[in-house]
């Protein structure tokens, strides 16, 4: 099974009369993105550009994905929620690299996540140095909120595929090549990757194939199959604790497995498991999951990574039981510490095990100070997270979780915390 990702970088973001990629520059028409973009659910949609550096700021942001079409199967392009049903991850796909297709929710959300692309933000998430084409959607009068938020899911996704059409038959900037099913040295360890994705409630959850996974077993996915897009984000009232679809699509743990694949490891492979609200749930998912890592994919070793708040982190504890209690496999546990007001080392994690005892951590509780922006995208924003923030407009105090990137629970961080 082999992906080769076509990337074409872009280093401008423009309107026009028409949509084209000229060069390093992409000219987007606002009327047809519009189009694109438009549904029944919303009053109306308006497509907005953000620059990197640009000081604007962008409010209750949801997804954020990369462009991105398959190349000679376009229609199966985020296959199961926006494409037909396909397995992916084999074949070519085309992806503009420095720009990206944002979401702007209108309607309140629970947990909400903002963008500025200037200041202290800007160092915080690598998310505000790309390019934003914004798709600021505003909910249709009685539209239930459920079906809201599922048709800006689909409308981002639609204008990602369209955008990355238009790079169709231009020369690539670079090239990637996926494979896991190549020959490797003997005596390599295999590690393989345990992502627990946090499903709980409608447009609360992750989506694989265009499934929620709230009552799923957990599976096993080829890693290519996440890299083109089978898994996408639809977490609004949870985003924080939860990493937008670009993340996924350029998940840095199976990046760097594939880096060192067949160099000083085996890459096994990816099994993918829901973190539950029940206890019962919480057990047969963990001990599902280590048994299909032990007995399929035949792993030495397993990195683990969760969604979600705190009790997420009980799964990736009864998974580190059983992989290491019960089979003997070595595992390495990524959080974010999150727990702690003061960053107190002993009160960021909510689960007791003998063998969690390789633990990285991505970030911890900080803040950030983000100077007045110079433009506002969007017009909803809740202070209901955080007191110390101020009004959508002035400068705020805001913690790094609740900017969009600034806390990742896969590792995609400039981030992390030492002990001392």
């Amino acid at each position: 099974m082999r992906l080769e990702r076509l990337n074409f970088d872009i280093d401008r973001v423009v309107f026009g009369e028409k949509s084209l990629i000229d060069g390093s520059t992409l000219i987007i028409s606002k009327p047809g993105i519009e189009q694109i973009a438009g549904s029944d659910a919303f009053l109306r949609v308006e497509v907005l550009i953000a620059a990197p550096g640009s000081g604007a700021r962008i409010l209750n942001v949801g997804d954020v994905t990369q462009p991105t079409v398959r190349i000679g199967e376009e229609d199966t392009t985020f296959p199961g929620l926006l494409g037909k049903m396909h397995t992916v991850g084999e074949g070519r796909s085309a992806m503009l690299r420095g720009v990206v297709v944002t979401e702007v929710v209108e309607v309140l959300l629970d947990i909400t996540s903002l963008l500025q692309l200037s200041g202290e933000a800007a160092d915080v998430s690598e998310l505000a140095d790309m390019w934003h084409v914004a798709v600021d959607a505003y909910p249709a009068p009685g539209i239930a909120r459920y079906e809201y938020l599922d048709a800006l899911h689909l409308a981002s996704k639609r204008v990602a595929k369209y955008l990355a059409s238009l790079a169709c038959g231009l020369e690539p900037d670079e090239t990637e090549s996926f494979e896991l099913e190549r020959e490797v040295p003997d005596g390599l360890p295999r590690v393989a990757y345990l992502a627990n994705v946090f499903c709980h409630r409608p447009c609360t959850e992750t989506l694989v194939y265009g499934a929620s996974m709230v009552e799923s077993l957990p599976t096993i996915l080829h890693p290519n199959e996440i890299l083109d897009g089978a898994l996408t984000s639809r977490d609004y009232d949870n985003s924080s604790n939860a990493d937008p679809t670009y993340i996924w699509q350029n998940h840095p743990v199976i990046l760097e497995l594939y880096r060192r694949h067949g160099i000083d490891l085996d890459f096994a492979g990816v099994v993918v498991s829901n973190v539950h609200h029940e206890l019962l749930w919480k057990e047969r998912n963990a001990i599902m999951a280590s048994a299909l890592l032990n007995n399929n994919l035949r792993a030495d070793a397993v990195i683990i990574t969760k969604e979600g708040g705190g009790h997420p982190q009980v799964e990736v504890g009864i998974a580190a039981d059983t992989l290491e209690g019960r089979y003997g496999i070595k595992t390495a546990l990524i959080l974010v510490e999150m727990l702690s007001e003061v960053n107190d080392s002993y009160g960021q994690i909510i689960f007791r095990s003998a063998y969690a005892d390789a633990m990285v951590s991505t970030g911890c509780t900080a803040y950030a100070t983000l100077p007045a922006p110079e433009k506002v995208i969007g017009t909803v924003w809740s202070e209901r997270m955080d007191n110390s923030m101020g009004d959508k407009d002035s400068e705020m105090s805001v913690n790094h979780r609740i900017i969009r990137g600034g806390q990742s629970q896969l590792g995609w961080t400039r981030y992390g915390s030492l002990k001392f």
